[in-house]
C-alpha cells in the first residue's frame, strides 16, 4: 500500500552537541527526543544538484529536504524511486512506474531515467521496461555504477546513464558508493567489499564494520554507514579505518553525510539532522 507524503506529517528538530542537558562528548543519536514524527519509506538520499539540501528517493517519488531535516512537497511525478544518484547537474533514477508516469516508459520496471531539472521532469534513458536498479552510485568523474535486481553483475556507464556495460565484477550488495579516490565500496551480507579497478574485481575490507547502509559526501571525501547494531560509522576516502559516530533508532532506511561531516538520517524515528563530531 502506498503512503501519501505531506509536509505536515514531518516535524524535525536539529540537534547539537551543545544542547542543554547533553554532554559535549555524548555521541549524536536519533530517537523520539529529537524527532516528533515518522516518514514513509525512503530508498535513498542524495545531495541536490542545485546545492539546496538533499533529495529523497521514496515509494512516492522524489522529495526535497533541507540540511536541518525540513521536508518539502514532492517534486516531479509519482513513481517508486528505488535508486537515485546525482551525476554532475543531473539526476539518475530507477524503479517502478506510478500513476503519473507515461505507459510507454515501461512496466513493471522503469530502467534508467534522467532529470536535468532537479527531479521536476524525467525522461527514459536506458533499459526501458526492463531493469530495476536498487543501487546507483556516481564518482566525481561522472562514471556511474549500478546493480540491477536481475543480476549480480556490476554495470558501468561513462555517458550519464545512456549506455551500460558489465565491469567484469559481480557481487550481491545492499548499496554502492564511490569515494574521491575512485574506489567502489559495496555493502554486502559478508561485509564491505572494495574495488580499485573500476569494478573489475572486489576484495573484502577486513578492517571495516558490517554495514548495510552506505553513502558518500558530495565531494566523495567522507563515507558513512550504519551497522546492524544501530551504530553510525564514518571513514575518510582512501583510509580503511572507520570511527564510530553516533547511533540510529531502529532500522536506518537511508543516511547521508555532508562535506563537513553533518549527517541526515531516516530511521524508525523519522528524519533527524545530526551535527558533525570531532
Amino acid at each position: 500500500m502506498r503512503i501519501s507524503w505531506t509536509a505536515t506529517v514531518i516535524v524535525v528538530a536539529l540537534t547539537t552537541l551543545s544542547l542543554t542537558g547533553c554532554a559535549a562528548s555524548a555521541p549524536p543519536t536519533t530517537g523520539a527526543e529529537h524527532v516528533a514524527a515518522t516518514t514513509a519509506h525512503v530508498h535513498g538520499i542524495v545531495a541536490s544538484p542545485d546545492g539546496a539540501g538533499y533529495l529523497l528517493g521514496t515509494h512516492d517519488g522524489v522529495y526535497p529536504v533541507t540540511a536541518d531535516g525540513q521536508l518539502g512537497a514532492r517534486v516531479g511525478p509519482e513513481f517508486d524511486a528505488m535508486a537515485l544518484t546525482a551525476v554532475g547537474g543531473d539526476l539518475l533514477a530507477s524503479g517502478h512506474p506510478g500513476s503519473e508516469i507515461p505507459p510507454g516508459w515501461g512496466s513493471p520496471n522503469l530502467g534508467i531515467m534522467s532529470s536535468s531539472d532537479v527531479g521536476r521532469t524525467w525522461e527514459p534513458t536506458a533499459f526501458v521496461g526492463d531493469k530495476d536498479f536498487h543501487s546507483l552510485a556516481a564518482g566525481i568523474d561522472g562514471t556511474v555504477y549500478g546493480l540491477a535486481t536481475d543480476s549480480i553483475e556490476v554495470l558501468i556507464s561513462t555517458d550519464a546513464g545512456a549506455t551500460w556495460a558489465p565491469t567484469g565484477g559481480s557481487l550481491f550488495a545492499f548499496s554502492l558508493a564511490v569515494d574521491s579516490t575512485g574506489r567502489i565500496i559495496a555493502s554486502t551480507p559478508d561485509g564491505l567489499q572494495m574495488s580499485s579497478d573500476r569494478g573489475v574485481s572486489f576484495a573484502p575490507m577486513m578492517e571495516a564494520p558490517l554495514l548495510y547502509q552506505l553513502s558518500t559526501s558530495p565531494n566523495r571525501q567522507l563515507l558513512v554507514g550504519v551497522d546492524n547494531k544501530e551504530r553510525i560509522w564514518v571513514a575518510t576516502a582512501g583510509d580503511r579505518q572507520w570511527r564510530e559516530n553516533g547511533s540510529v533508532h531502529g532500522m536506518a532506511q537511508a543516511i547521508a553525510i555532508t562535506d563537513t561531516g553533518d549527517l541526515l538520517v531516516i530511521d524508525d524515528s523519522g528524519i533527524t539532522a545530526l551535527p558533525a563530531t570531532e
